[in-house]
């Protein structure tokens, strides 16, 4: 009868071991993916410049840079250099790749206006995901899941990093 209850508490204490663990991977994986696609739609829905005039499309189809593109920048406060070459992507998509300042900024068309962005830096979104590791620590006590130490941290610090990338890049990837 000892044996059984014995071997009773030492699947209990199991599952719960299994339990904690695996809240200690989906949680990171979790605010992972939301800190990933908080930056996106960051990101998708903040373009750095927003062209009216669709007409722009048959100069940047032949690779030329039309002058009130050129104006537009230099209003931003970002002139282009002599040095840039735009290169078709799709069908509505266009880069223009700024050698001697080494930017490159990336035209999409949507309806009948053209949204230029710049090329997303990591260490404006990794704030984000750090962000996202920070609130955890308020997020576990509710789940009644004990860190210990800085192991487990460093572990859910990764996770969480590693899955806002993955997450951040495929959407990048997949819809831009």
């Amino acid at each position: 009868m000892e044996n059984k209850k014995k071997e009773s508490d030492k699947k209990e204490k199991e599952k719960a071991e299994y339990e904690e663990g695996l809240k200690k991977t989906l949680i990171p994986l979790l605010f992972g993916a939301l800190a990933g696609i908080i930056c996106f739609l960051i990101f998708v829905s903040t373009p750095y410049l927003v062209s009216t005039n669709g007409g722009l499309k048959e100069d940047l189809d032949n690779g030329i840079v039309p002058e009130n593109l050129i104006n537009m920048f230099e209003t931003k406060g970002s002139p282009l250099s002599e040095n840039i070459t735009i290169t078709k992507e799709g069908n509505d998509k266009w880069l223009i790749n700024d050698e001697e300042k080494k930017n490159t900024y990336i035209i999409k068309k949507d309806a009948e206006k053209l949204n230029i962005y710049s090329t997303p830096k990591s260490e404006d979104w990794l704030l984000i995901a750090i962000l996202m590791i920070l609130v955890q620590k308020f997020v576990y006590p509710f789940l009644h899941t004990s860190i210990k130490g800085a192991k487990d941290w460093i572990y859910i610090s990764f996770m969480t990093v590693f899955c806002w990338f993955i997450f951040f890049t495929l959407l990048l990837m997949i819809f831009f």
